[in-house]
């Protein structure tokens, strides 16, 4: 499945970091640098499966536990209206 950013989220990277901002509460999100890259494979329109893969082979970590980390984060964004399914 694909996701993308809700219209009413901004998203800016600063340094190895990220940032969402929802709009419409004005409440803003810190991403660690593995969070600001799985936000940026979703924005190339790549999947969390496809995000878990090339994370666990750049950090040389099992996969299942980057994909279970993704999975989870990917809930959690949904859970804030941050991302909504493409």
């Amino acid at each position: 499945m694909k996701y993308q950013l809700a219209d009413h989220v901004s998203f800016t990277e600063v340094d190895d970091e990220a940032v969402l901002l929802d709009l419409n509460s004005g409440a803003y999100y810190g991403l660690n640098h593995v969070g600001a890259m799985l936000m940026s494979y979703l924005q190339d329109q790549k999947t969390p499966e496809f995000a878990s893969t090339a994370i666990a082979k750049q950090y040389l970590t099992p996969h299942i536990t980057v994909a279970r980390d993704i999975e989870l984060l990917v809930q959690q964004l949904l859970e804030q209206k941050l991302i909504v399914e493409r």
